[in-house]
């Protein structure tokens, strides 16, 4: 029986090859070769930036958490983290389930660091911006305490960076956040690309599209250059301070 499935097998393939010609064969298998080993990177590369988001999310939770309380700038930027991130509803709310577990625990921030590039060995640049992306949050509600310098100063530590690095981002968007104060409600409105009587409703979901476009961390899941990832920080801290102004000022 096996000699005949044999026999048979050869014979269907002969007959294939005869009817439709050797490189119409060799072409459909190259095919099938090609989309088989492009489906595996793929997947890799899916696994990596899965693992790559649990990871930044945690990090991100306990810098969030070291001053007792996740503010409000600091869980919108979560959102919008896993609106933009997570490739489906399941993984969303993982990561959402992952964020809420880290943040209760925010002294091991250098064993996670160290975990996240035992999984994922970012090159040198890739963690200097994820350092950045971590900095980030650390000054994004003005609250910039203690213990977030010690974690910014575990996982720096954990990265192999020096702090000397770590210092340079931190003086320079404080330098930047400073140097945004003042910032009138029509300027606000201005960089918003918004009307002077657009309505809350309005502005929320204007500040939503633009903070997507020009989220750092979203920046640098994109793999965009430093320089491009350094505009894209000022551009994001500009209209969330434009977002808070317009906030105010319709609120009162």
């Amino acid at each position: 029986m096996t000699i005949v499935l044999i026999l048979l097998a050869v014979l269907v393939f002969y007959w294939y090859y005869k009817t439709w010609g050797k490189h119409d064969f060799l072409d459909s298998a190259s095919r099938g070769a090609k989309g088989f080993i492009s489906g595996i990177m793929q997947e890799r590369i899916d696994e990596v930036k899965r693992r790559m988001n649990y990871y930044v999310i945690a990090l991100l939770a306990k810098i969030a958490k070291s001053d007792g309380r996740v503010s409000e700038q600091e869980a919108d930027m979560i959102s919008q983290l896993l609106d933009a991130n997570a490739s489906n509803i399941q993984e969303r709310e993982f990561l959402k389930a992952s964020f809420n577990e880290h943040k209760e625990n925010i002294n091991n921030a250098f064993y996670v660091a160290k975990d996240f590039l035992k999984e994922v060995p970012l090159p040198r640049a890739q963690r200097l911006n994820v350092l950045r992306v971590l900095v980030f949050m650390a000054l994004i509600d003005g609250q910039f305490n203690v213990k977030k310098q010690e974690i910014l100063d575990e996982i720096a530590r954990a990265f192999e960076l020096e702090k000397s690095e770590l210092d340079s981002f931190i003086e320079s968007l404080s330098n930047l956040k400073r140097s945004q104060q003042g910032m009138s409600v029509e300027k606000a409105y201005e960089l918003l690309e918004l009307p002077n009587n657009a309505d809350l409703s309005t502005v929320k979901k204007r500040y939503r599209v633009l903070a997507k476009k020009y989220h750092p961390d979203i920046l640098n899941a994109n793999n965009v250059s430093k320089e491009e990832l350094e505009q894209g920080v000022t551009k994001f801290q500009k209209i969330n301070e434009a977002y808070e102004i317009i906030k105010k000022h319709l609120e009162k």
